[in-house]
């Protein structure tokens, strides 16, 4: 993350401009993050992702309802770390890849140290972001708030975001260290509707639904404990725990507000150790562990006749969501000579069960159950080819279980969902990568994935029913390299111009895609949010600390948007675009002050990347911010 200016305004397109495959779905909407990675999935709140921050699952309820409402800010991340592959089964079975933000730590050098920083932008734009930490004795602190607020580009799209983060460490450069981490999150935002094709080429500022609005809670907290057993062996145990609220008002164009409620209240344990051996005169790392999880999730309906404005209430449907999670997992890494071979296990126990309390259905109220153990089965292997190249393969399983909706949907008339079976998928990988000089580094791969029992949502209204579509098979090819142009240069020349002036880099990634549906309901056609490529490349700039460009390019292909293939509202399918970025940072008085600014969408793209069943929802045009960090 140091390599770029300081992200604002949790870009995500700029966070995972250098992540080949991975697609952000686009929405103005503060509390709410859309992302799928090679086509896999509907990205709508990056339910096919498993998002963690420092190693924690973010979702709201981790299978339940694996909806992604809060992320940390991106001032506060000192990495992304993105595993895919059999590693990824050491932290859960997800088709799609693990995301793991981590964040920075309390700063051990400082007894205290402190920065604000605020920007402006286009459309009311207003972020703030202060810390400030430090480490007295045993003690190492960092205390943080952060504040957004903005217009948003249509009518009722504003939206205000308020969060803290307390991080408490202890003996943190000792054998034995404890990290308490405890986060506030807290956001309101206007949902101004989706336009139809027709409604969109009039006017992309038309607002359908002026009065919906969206409230999200959370709050959670965590305790990590790391442990030396020996200078081998690494023991790391996390605790969490927390509570989430989800909120929507909407009347849509009644005069009539449909009040829903979810609360969500979840704790887990993971604990696993790493260990070093040697084993016919060579090294192999043994990690293995277990996790817990448990959730509650009641939620409610309340519908208010005449008042668009309302916060309660007739209650129409109250039921119980609950999970009940455990997993056990390990991995060896054997290594002989330059082959290393890393075979992974991953044993899911997983319990989900819905009771509706009250329903407004005819069916009248229901429960049902889901209880499943998933094995899981992964291998790496690894082959150094000198001079930090390699060529790598992987095999690896996955799954996903039934939803709560899925299982019994309290907004349809249809009897709990007993013939819908989980999930599954089979990935395979075969690639080289390496930094074969410290100016150039590559990655390329092929890769195939074999999903079956595909998740499919069909019908309106009460008439709403999850099934298994099908078998897809998502295959392709991933390329990625940056080259450093000064550092060329100085190899060549047998300078030290970089050090002089700073680095030139250009990073380039493309993904191809091929994606279709080979059996079931959806039998050739192509899955939605499934693009033919993604192409993303850049020039970043840097001297130092003092100075930081970057210009950003993100593309994508044409792709269809549901599975089936079939238009709504005038929609077929989300035409090819290309973003450009550009963002600096500079400091203007050694690193106290720092000057920050960018143009997002420079080109002025009139495009969107995000469509559901009913319509379009514009991506932001042209916009610009400014703004200063300053510190101590």
């Amino acid at each position: 993350m140091e390599e770029l200016p300081q992200i604002q305004n949790n870009n995500y397109r700029q966070l995972f401009a250098k992540t080949p495959g991975l697609l952000v779905s686009e929405q103005t909407n503060a509390s709410q993050i859309n992302m799928n990675y090679r086509g896999i999935g509907d990205p709508h709140e990056a339910e096919q992702l498993l998002n963690l921050k420092d190693g924690i699952p973010q979702s709201a309820d981790w299978f339940g309802y694996s909806t992604l409402y809060a992320l940390p800010p991106a001032e506060s991340i000192e990495r992304v770390e993105v595993v895919r592959g059999g590693s990824s089964l050491l932290y859960g079975p997800q088709p799609g890849p693990v995301v793991n933000y981590v964040t920075k730590r309390p700063p051990l050098d400082k007894k205290i140290t402190g920065s604000t920083q605020h920007i402006v932008g286009s459309d009311g734009l207003y972020t703030s972001y202060n810390n400030v930490g430090g480490t007295v004795d045993r003690v190492g602190y960092s205390l943080t708030y952060y504040h957004k607020q903005q217009d948003g580009t249509r009518d009722n799209a504003d939206s205000t975001v308020n969060g803290g983060n307390i991080q408490i460490a202890l003996d943190a450069d000792k054998s034995t260290r404890w990290f308490l981490d405890i986060n506030v999150y807290d956001s309101e935002s206007g949902e101004p509707g989706r336009l139809s094709a027709g409604q969109y080429s009039v006017s992309r500022d038309t607002v359908t639904t002026p009065n919906d609005r969206l409230f999200i809670q959370r709050h959670s907290g965590s305790l990590t404990v790391e442990h030396d057993i020996s200078s081998d062996t690494l023991l790391v145990t996390k605790a969490w725990a927390g509570y989430q609220e989800r909120k929507s008002r909407r009347p849509g164009a009644t005069n009539n507000a449909t009040i829903d409620t979810r609360e969500f209240q979840f704790g887990g344990v993971d604990a696993r150790i790493l260990h070093n051996y040697e084993w016919f005169e060579n090294k192999h790392v043994l990690t293995g562990g277990f996790t817990v999880y448990s959730a509650d999730n009641p939620r409610n309906r309340e519908v208010a006749t005449g008042n668009p404005l309302a916060t309660s209430g007739t209650e129409v449907f109250d039921l119980d969501n609950s999970t009940n999670y455990g997993a056990y997992f390990i991995e060896n890494k054997f290594t002989f000579d330059r082959l290393s071979i890393v075979p992974s296990l991953r044993v899911e126990n997983i319990a989900v069960s819905v009771k509706e309390n009250l329903s407004n259905q005819a069916r009248g109220a229901q429960e049902a159950d889901y209880l499943q153990v998933v094995p899981l089965v992964g291998l790496g292997l690894e082959y150094d080819l000198g001079q930090q190249n390699a060529v790598y393969a992987n095999l690896s399983q996955g799954y996903r279980p039934q939803t709560y909706d899925a299982l019994l949907n309290p907004t349809s008339a249809g009897l709990p969902n007993s013939n819908l079976e989980e999930s599954e998928t089979w990935t395979y990988e075969f690639g080289f990568r390496g930094q074969p000089t410290t100016w150039f580094s590559y990655d390329t791969s092929l890769f195939y994935t074999d999903y079956d029992n595909y998740f499919e949502t069909t019908g309106a209204g009460i008439t709403t029913v999850t099934t298994n579509s099908g078998r897809a098979i998502f295959k392709g090819w991933e390329a990625a390299l940056e080259m450093n142009f000064i550092g060329l240069y100085d190899s060549l020349a047998h300078s030290d111009l970089s050090r002089r002036i700073g680095t030139l880099s250009a990073y380039s990634n493309l993904s191809l895609l091929s994606a279709e549906f080979v059996a079931g309901a959806n039998e050739g056609r192509e899955p939605g949010y499934a693009p033919e490529y993604a192409y993303k490349t850049g020039l970043i700039y840097r001297y130092e600390d003092k100075v930081k460009l970057a210009l950003l390019g993100t593309m994508f292909g044409n792709h269809d948007w549901r599975d089936s293939n079939v238009a709504a509202n005038g929609v077929d399918e989300i035409p090819a675009y290309g973003v450009w970025d550009l963002t600096a940072e500079v400091a203007v008085y050694r690193d106290y002050v720092k000057l920050l600014g960018g143009i997002n969408n420079l080109f002025d793209e009139d495009y969107f990347s995000r469509v559901r069943t009913d319509g379009i929802e514009p991506a932001a045009r042209r916009n610009f911010y400014v703004g200063v960090n300053l510190s101590f």
